[in-house]
């Protein structure tokens, strides 16, 4: 379904609606930038009418005063606005202003409280967009501000698992070294001992780093980058290619805050048996770390794999694809995975959230925005909509090869559903709010997962 072909059913929709719902409609709230004075005017003789500051707060954003928009919205929201429109227009500012946690906050409030359906479509595909935009804004922030990060200590457990540098000359394979280090990820997070980063928090990272592959495998680049992402252990290695056949895999798990290793795994095998290598290395580490697993976690651990090394590599080069930020790209690469090995299941999880972020990069969401300002209310066609918190976890995860559960977390890290774990670090600000802190991005958030071994 084209995009201009949705605008158009958006709009069919729009008209229709007064029609069909008779006394459903309420007054809109929508304003041109014209409008500013004499909302301005009525604001000044009630400050108190929150629906005059909601739509000069609209009128400011379409005059391309994001700053004063914000603002605005931001106060009308505080003094009690109740619409969709104005967490709306609040989100359409922040992403003007690139705060990306201010655009999540915004659009995920809408979904609570907005009553247009088709649009509540279309932000759940931009919020996993945006947070990625969100990630590596944060990282750069944790560069800027790298002289008072080192200093502070990590979070206890967590640990951070590198792309592997891959010494070949077989270039076919080189999508090894990002889909191994995913699928060890799934694994890792599997025991409910560790926390593991997602591996896109760790790739903007290292892409902010400008790192060369020689520079995945070096010790002192882990220890620095694995202090920036306040990560006790960072895995790291090296992936050698013997002949045609054969393949070893040679990796540390560094301490970050030591700066040494704390112990050393490898495996060598056949490269059609790689899988099985992989699952060897994953409870080479977990004894490394100290991380026991129940005979559940180790099943988990073992199923979770691809049938074939080219349905692997052909998802690989969708999760680099995904890295450079070329989502079509990146769709066509897991489709041709799930085409090669149908019971893929993180191939399949894939190629949706690629073409989820693909359409959500065409969408001109200012445009489907009509719905909401117009006032129509009782939308029938608003389908199903996520819960928040089901959003949340969905927008910020990486695909990786098992079902996962994952928490957006800034200025602590935890995993979700831990009970006992870490549970004191968490802000309680944000567990009475439910929302992700504050409104602007910092160099502290992080996004942890655990996947409880879900089905694929």
């Amino acid at each position: 379904m084209s995009l201009a072909w949705n605008n158009t059913r958006h709009l069919s929709l729009l008209l229709a609606l007064p029609l069909l719902l008779g006394g459903c409609v309420r007054q809109g709230l929508d304003a041109d930038p014209g409008e500013i004075p004499s909302l301005q005017e009525q604001l000044a003789q009630n400050p108190g009418d929150v629906t005059t500051q909601t739509r000069l707060g609209i009128a400011l954003y379409k005059d391309g005063r994001f700053e004063q928009s914000r603002t605005t919205l931001s106060n009308a929201i505080e003094a009690g606005a109740e619409s969709g429109a104005a967490y709306l227009y609040l989100g359409l500012s922040n992403e003007a202003l690139e705060d990306w946690t201010g655009a999540r906050n915004a659009y995920t409030s809408y979904l609570d409280v907005g009553n247009w359906g088709p649009l509540k479509d279309d932000l759940q595909k931009r919020l996993l967009l945006i947070v990625r935009n969100e990630l590596h804004a944060a990282a750069q922030a944790a560069l800027a501000q790298e002289a008072d990060l080192v200093s502070e200590p990590p979070q206890p457990r967590t640990v951070a698992v590198f792309p592997f540098r891959l010494v070949t000359e077989d270039e076919g394979l080189l999508p090894l070294q990002v889909a191994l280090a995913d699928m060890m990820i799934t694994d890792l997070a599997i025991s409910n001992a560790l926390t593991v980063l997602e591996r896109t928090q760790i790739q903007s990272l290292l892409d902010e780093m400008a790192l060369s592959e020689a520079g995945y495998a070096d010790p002192a680049t882990g220890a620095r980058a694995g202090r920036l992402l306040r990560s006790e252990h960072v895995v790291q290695g090296v992936l050698t290619t013997l002949g045609q056949e054969n393949i070893q895999f040679d990796a540390e798990v560094m301490n970050t805050e030591r700066a040494q290793s704390s112990g050393s795994v490898s495996d060598q095998d056949r490269l059609e048996a790689i899988f099985d290598m992989e699952k060897n290395l994953v409870f080479q580490i977990l004894d490394v770390l100290g991380a026991s697993l129940t005979q559940a976690e180790r099943e988990a651990i073992n199923e979770n794999r691809a049938e074939n090394i080219l349905s692997f590599l052909a998802y690989g080069e969708g999760l680099m694809a995904m890295d450079r930020g070329d989502f079509q790209a990146a769709a066509t690469f897991f489709e041709q995975a799930v085409s090669t090995d149908a019971t893929f299941g993180a191939a399949q999880a894939a190629r949706r959230q690629a073409d989820d972020i693909n359409e959500a990069t065409q969408t001109d969401i200012e445009s489907a925005t009509a719905g909401e300002t117009s006032g129509v209310t009782g939308v029938a066609d608003a389908g199903e909509i996520a819960p928040t918190d089901n959003l949340l976890q969905e927008t910020s995860q990486d695909v990786n090869p098992s079902a996962t559960s994952t928490v957006i977390d800034q200025g602590t890290t935890t995993t979700a559903g831990q009970d006992n774990k870490q549970a004191t670090e968490r802000d309680s600000t944000q567990e009475a709010t439910r929302q992700e802190g504050a409104a602007t991005t910092t160099a502290r958030v992080t996004i942890s997962i655990r996947r409880p071994g879900g089905d694929q």
